[in-house]
């Protein structure tokens, strides 16, 4: 393995705990560094895996593009993508575009024949 792993104990280590597959590798230099520093000054350390996790999550979103959410609720709807995926990558939007689609779909079976004129 020529890639250096982050190695403290709390850090990214196996998402989801399935295999060592899963694990996220990027060269840490300086962040392994200023997380080693604030873990030791901090009151009680800090939980250097979750900020991890909540990092990804924000710049995952901030990445996407609407085009992106839609196509990620569309994998989604066709059962290529886990719900608890969809739900990192679109977070509070999810929710919003099930409520969208299900009004659609009421608002489409809805009787329009006493609007006509």
């Amino acid at each position: 393995m020529g890639e250096q792993l982050i190695t403290l104990p709390r850090v990214i280590r196996i998402m989801s705990q399935e295999s060592l597959d899963d694990t996220i590798k990027f060269r840490a230099g300086p962040l392994k560094e200023a997380a080693n520093e604030l873990d030791s000054v901090h009151l009680g350390g800090i939980n250097i895996s979750e900020l991890a996790r909540e990092g990804l999550t924000q710049m995952l979103r901030r990445a996407m593009t609407d085009d992106d959410k839609i196509a990620i609720y569309q994998r989604y709807s066709a059962d290529d993508l886990s719900e608890d995926a969809a739900r990192v990558l679109l977070g509070d939007e999810f929710d919003l575009l099930e409520e969208d689609i299900d009004a659609f779909r009421e608002a489409a079976e809805d009787d329009t024949s006493d609007y006509l004129v």
